[in-house]
């Protein structure tokens, strides 16, 4: 018989907790083998049980996951820990992977997901949400368009595509809205928007916004 991967939960709402263990069935390939509700409890839980994966919420007391992670892999650098929380943040998602944890997941995740990072992440691979991978990526894109020189006064040519794009973010819809609208994927939009900011020569959303309203696109 396979030997099941064993799990231990660090999370300071129990009944998160509780909902991980209804999740968890006898024929799943994870077992969980522990739970902590702060950062200094679970690196006594560590002491007793021998995890192969942990799941670890960020904002906890006595020990925050990113500082939990940082010693776990320092103390048992084998053992893999996946971020699972609410936070998507670009900074927290970093600090993270950098601390060394091996996955990141939102607590939105489903059950299948879940269990395929943690088999994932056992073999020694990394896994990333869609969702975060995502973040990620529209992140560096931002910090990619920053970099670029002022638009020159001439004047600027537009798609049709790119003009339904405009109007749509000037609306304040997500990229996934207007990829929705416009029956794109999420990342199409992505790179068109990367695209509109760097031939306008602007920042962020809002250059871009102020530059359509300046010029007339919204009209």
């Amino acid at each position: 018989m396979k030997q099941k991967i064993k799990i231990v939960i660090a999370d300071d709402h129990q009944i998160f907790i509780e909902g991980i263990k209804a999740l968890i069935k006898e024929n799943d390939p994870v077992s969980m083998v522990g739970e902590a509700r702060d950062g200094e409890t679970l690196m006594q839980l560590l002491k007793i049980k021998k995890p192969d994966v942990v799941l670890m919420d960020l904002n906890m007391p006595r020990m925050n996951g990113i500082e939990a992670t940082r010693q776990i892999k320092a103390l048992y650098p084998l053992v893999r820990i996946i971020g699972l929380t609410m936070h998507d943040d670009t900074s927290n998602i970093s600090d993270m992977m950098k601390a060394g944890a091996s996955g990141y997941l939102l607590k939105t995740t489903g059950k299948q997901e879940l269990i395929g990072a943690i088999s994932r992440v056992n073999k020694g691979e990394k896994y990333l949400s869609n969702e975060v991978s995502t973040k990620l990526l529209e992140s560096m894109f931002t910090e990619e368009s920053e970099k670029v020189m002022p638009v020159q006064s001439r004047k600027v040519e537009f798609t049709k595509r790119e003009m339904d794009i405009i109007r749509l973010i000037a609306q304040e819809l997500t990229n996934v809205e207007i990829a929705a609208k416009l029956n794109n994927s999420p990342m199409t939009i992505i790179t068109h928007r990367k695209n509109l900011l760097r031939k306008l020569g602007v920042k962020n959303t809002a250059g871009l916004v102020k530059y359509a309203v300046q010029n007339g696109l919204l009209e």
